[in-house]
C-alpha cells in the first residue's frame, strides 16, 4: 500500500508541479497520460489490497502480481525515457529513477523476483539514456548511476538480513512464551494441568454453571500403595508409572467438560460438570477400568498384582470455596482407602 500511495503522491506531484507557477511549464499531453496510466493503476491496486487484505497472499491477485509490478516497471520506464526526450537532460532520468527505486526497493525487499521485474525495465532505460543519447553521454555519469544503482539494490540483502534477524527474534520470543506457559499451567512430568491450573479452571466451571441444570463434581485420585512400588520399582519406574496413569485418566475424560489435573505426587484432580452424580461415577469407572486395562505390574500392593487406584467424589454447592471442595472430595477419598483402596467413594 505504502508504494501505491508513493505511486499516486510522485504522479500528482508531477502533473501539478507546473499548473500554478508561470516558470514551470506543465506536462506535455503524452507525459500527462503516462503519469495518469500510473495512478489509475495504482488507485486499482489499492481498492484491491484493501478489500482483500487478509488473503492478499494467496488466490488469483498473488499470481497476478508479478504481471502488475513489471507493468508499473514499464510504465515508469517509458515515462522517464519520455521525460529525457522531451527535456533534453538525462539527469532528470537518473534522479526520477532512482527516487522510484528507492521505495521500490523497500517495498520488494522480500522478493527478489518481484523488485527484478519492477527494476528491469527502469536500468534498461536508464543505461539506454546514458549509452545511446550520445550528446549527452558522460563517463563520469555513468559511474555515478552504476554506484548508486549498486547503493540501492545492495539495501535489499540490509533489509532482508534484519528482517530475517527480526523473524527469528520473534519466533524464538514465541518459543519462549510457549515454553513459560507450559511451565506456568503444565505439569511438566505428566503433561496434565498443574495445581496452579486448578483454581482457574474451578472460577471458568462456577461460572458456566449459573443459568443452568448443570452440576460440578470433582474426582481426587491416589494411587494406592505409591510408595512402595518407588520403593521396589525405583523413581524412574515410578514417573512412568505416573506418566501412564495421565494416559489412562485423559482418555477417560470427555474433551468438552472434563479437565485433568496433577495436584501433588501420586494425587490427581478431575473436575467434570455433569448432568448428575452417575455421570460423574461413570467417569470415575472408566479411569478404573482403562488402569486396571493398563496392566501395571505392583508386586508391592496389598491388594493386586498390578496397580490400582482410590478415588473420592463431591459435588460442589452454591458458595463452596475451592478449598472446601476439595477437603469434601479428599475426605471420600480417605473413606474409599479405609474401606479397603481400588474403589470409589461418594
Amino acid at each position: 500500500m505504502w508504494f501505491l500511495s508513493v505511486n499516486i503522491i510522485f504522479c500528482g506531484w508531477l502533473l501539478l508541479r507546473g499548473t500554478h507557477r508561470s516558470d514551470v511549464e506543465s506536462l506535455p499531453p503524452a507525459l500527462q497520460i503516462l503519469c495518469g496510466c500510473i495512478i489509475a493503476l495504482s488507485l486499482i491496486n489499492l481498492v484491491i489490497t484493501l478489500k482483500i487484505k487478509k488473503n492478499i497472499n494467496d488466490g488469483f491477485y498473488h499470481q497476478l502480481l508479478p504481471f502488475v509490478v513489471l507493468a508499473f516497471g514499464l510504465l515508469w520506464s517509458v515515462l522517464f525515457l519520455n521525460f529525457t526526450l522531451y527535456y533534453q537532460n538525462p539527469l532528470i532520468t537518473l534522479m526520477l529513477t532512482i527516487s522510484v527505486l528507492l521505495p521500490a526497493t523497500i517495498t520488494f525487499y522480500i522478493s527478489g523476483r518481484l523488485l527484478l521485474l519492477f527494476s528491469a525495465p527502469l536500468v534498461i532505460c536508464l543505461l539506454y539514456v546514458e549509452f545511446f543519447l550520445q550528446d549527452k553521454f558522460s563517463v563520469a555519469q555513468v559511474g555515478g548511476a552504476i554506484i548508486l544503482l549498486l547503493v540501492i539494490y545492495s539495501a535489499r540483502y540490509i533489509l532482508l538480513e534484519w528482517y530475517q534477524r527480526v523473524q527469528r527474534s520473534e519466533y524464538e520470543k514465541n518459543i519462549l512464551i510457549k515454553k513459560l506457559v507450559q511451565q506456568a499451567h503444565y505439569d511438566a512430568l505428566t503433561g496434565l494441568y498443574n495445581r496452579l491450573s486448578l483454581a482457574r479452571f474451578f472460577e471458568e466451571c462456577v461460572s458456566a454453571l449459573s443459568g443452568n441444570k448443570k452440576k460440578l463434581f470433582m474426582i481426587v485420585l491416589d494411587i494406592d500403595f505409591f510408595k512402595q512400588y518407588n520403593d521396589m520399582y525405583g523413581h524412574v519406574a515410578g514417573d512412568k508409572c505416573l506418566i501412564k496413569v495421565s494416559q489412562c485418566i485423559e482418555q477417560s475424560l470427555r474433551k468438552d467438560s472434563d479437565s485433568a489435573f496433577r495436584f501433588g505426587g501420586e494425587e490427581f484432580v478431575v473436575l467434570t460438570v455433569c448432568d448428575d452424580i452417575s455421570q460423574a461415577k461413570a467417569i470415575s469407572q472408566r479411569i478404573q477400568h482403562n488402569i486396571a486395562h493398563a496392566h501395571i505390574p505392583h508386586k508391592g500392593s496389598g491388594i493386586s498384582s498390578v496397580l490400582t487406584i482410590s478415588q473420592g467424589i463431591a459435588q460442589w454447592q452454591e458458595g463452596m470455596t475451592l478449598e472446601a471442595l476439595v477437603e469434601k472430595a479428599d475426605k471420600q477419598l480417605y473413606k474409599a482407602k479405609e474401606n479397603g483402596r481400588n474403589r470409589v467413594n461418594y
